[in-house]
């Protein structure tokens, strides 16, 4: 006999489970929301033992969509397919409507969707993570701090996962540059609980903002087991290995990156993690030409996919960096003809068309982009400031270069010093 967990993360969309599912689900739950690195056969198992059970699919398509992998949506594909219309209740037809535009690759309308189940059920933990990370890939608006802002307030520190909010909320405040309301909100986050890498992440933005390493002598911080976790782990050692950068200790910045950023799993973040530091650091003439060549087969695997221009632009400064035209060439074309007829065919019209363009010609940009900091690209700032390194050190104009770090210094506090 199966019983409703209907308190179940104040989530009105689960299956009815018996105790063991209820608990199997919680774990595979807790592992994404955690960022643990087995989320993904734990939800796959959950589908395999019991393929009538919609929550459990629900989970595992919102996984595979969030590796960013245009050859795994497929999979994602068949799987929503399998679900039998007529066996789902309303907030899982809402779910399913928010994966069938994800699957369409609309994140613009995936996050308006996931914002609707939000305003229903505030304390949707699982809907407030996929609104804040898939917010991230179409831009760090004030639409998004506001929405943060309204959704705090519905919350409590008796709520399980306050934290979480309290993490998600500080990177809001971080990214529209109050660095003190995000270091007070990281703070109380970790204070009530140390296992959310994101709380952790705010506060290592907040440290970035100052060019700040004392994070790294923090005791709660070295004591995390890090075997626990997957991709993000490598994230925040990659925020770690930029304060080496600052400080142009660049021997102890590889050391971190050989020991715990570069990774051969085809893991888009992971990717762009390792592209942007060699990057970084070739603009110091550092020799990174052989790091840089055992990347290139995952920078060929995601050549082709042009899913999330953020992807694209760490792309498009990657193939820059072995200065061969044609190969370039053919890169630039398969991204104007995938984004053509895509949801980001604006950004690919006001951003990233305008980025090759100046790497290809060595023209001085239209420094109005810059005002917006490319924010429709995606990621935070730390991510695309390595544009503006680019567009530094790819321009002689002592004009354009000034323009560039007054533009920069209007938006993060001593950015300068990484152009210095």
């Amino acid at each position: 006999m199966k019983r409703k967990i209907d308190n179940l993360y104040n989530f009105n969309w689960i299956d009815s489970l018996n105790k063991v599912e209820g608990f199997e689900f919680k774990e595979a739950l807790n592992s994404y929301i955690f960022f643990k690195k087995d989320s993904l056969s734990l939800a796959t198992k959950l589908v395999d033992k019991n393929p009538m059970l919609i929550a459990p699919k629900i989970l595992l398509m919102s996984l595979i969509l969030l590796s960013r992998d245009r050859k795994k949506i497929v999979i994602a594909k068949n799987i929503l397919n399998s679900i039998k219309i007529d066996s789902i209740n309303e907030i899982q037809e809402k779910y399913l409507s928010v994966l069938k535009k994800w699957i369409e690759g609309d994140l613009y309308s995936v996050v308006e969707k996931i914002k609707n189940i939000i305003i229903e059920n505030p304390k949707d933990i699982f809907a407030i993570r996929l609104f804040h990370f898939n917010s991230i890939f179409i831009g760090l608006d004030k639409k998004f701090f506001k929405t943060h802002l309204e959704l705090i307030k519905k919350w409590s520190d008796k709520d399980d996962f306050y934290n979480l909010i309290l993490g998600m909320t500080s990177f809001a405040y971080e990214e529209n540059n109050d660095y003190s309301k995000a270091y007070d909100l990281a703070k109380l986050s970790l204070d009530i609980s140390k296992e959310d890498l994101w709380s952790w992440h705010a506060l290592l933005h907040v440290h970035d903002s100052k060019v700040d390493c004392a994070l790294n002598l923090q005791n709660d911080y070295n004591k995390i087991n890090w075997n626990f976790y997957g991709p993000m782990k490598r994230h925040l050692w990659w925020h770690q290995a930029l304060f080496f950068y600052y400080q142009k200790n660049y021997t102890d910045c590889l050391k971190v990156y050989d020991k715990y950023i570069m990774s051969e799993d085809y893991f888009y973040l992971d990717f762009c993690n390792a592209s942007s530091l060699l990057l970084r650091l070739n603009s110091k003439e550092i020799d990174v030409r052989t790091r840089m060549d055992k990347l290139r087969p995952i920078a060929n695997y995601f050549k082709s996919q042009n899913l999330l221009p953020f992807i694209d632009f760490h792309l498009i400064l990657f193939f820059n960096y072995y200065n061969d035209q044609s190969y370039f060439k053919e890169f630039k074309t398969l991204i104007k003809t995938s984004y053509s007829d895509s949801f980001f065919n604006n950004v690919y019209d006001t951003c990233l068309e305008p980025l090759i363009e100046n790497i290809l010609s060595k023209r001085l940009m239209n420094l109005d982009l810059i005002k917006s900091d490319f924010l429709d690209l995606g990621g935070s700032f730390a991510q695309r400031e390595l544009i503006f390194l680019n567009l530094y050190s790819n321009n002689t104009d002592k004009d354009f270069k000034d323009r560039l770090i007054t533009q920069i210094k209007n938006k993060k506090n001593l950015t300068s010093i990484n152009y210095a």
